[in-house]
């Protein structure tokens, strides 16, 4: 039960990269979101679409810093 009660308090960051991280990235990555949000679990995808960068959401937050969304946003900047 106290193990079922501990994973309860433990956030999920759904984390999507290009390419797979590396040991230091990963624990460079886990430990900045536990700065900011206690005690995190890294969920890890590879998609080489995203060309470069993260995108990591933890609950409803979403920070896209792949080379994808930035592109993007420049394609809706040139284009308005």
């Amino acid at each position: 039960m106290e193990a079922a009660a501990e994973r309860r308090r433990q956030v999920v960051a759904h984390v999507v990269a290009a390419t797979p991280l590396t040991t230091e990235q990963r624990s460079r990555l886990e430990a900045a979101l536990q700065r900011r949000y206690g005690r995190v679990r890294l969920n890890v995808d590879v998609d080489p679409s995203v060309i470069g960068g993260l995108r990591v959401q933890v609950g409803s937050e979403l920070v896209d810093g792949t080379v994808t969304a930035r592109l993007d946003e420049a394609r809706r900047r040139l284009a308005g």
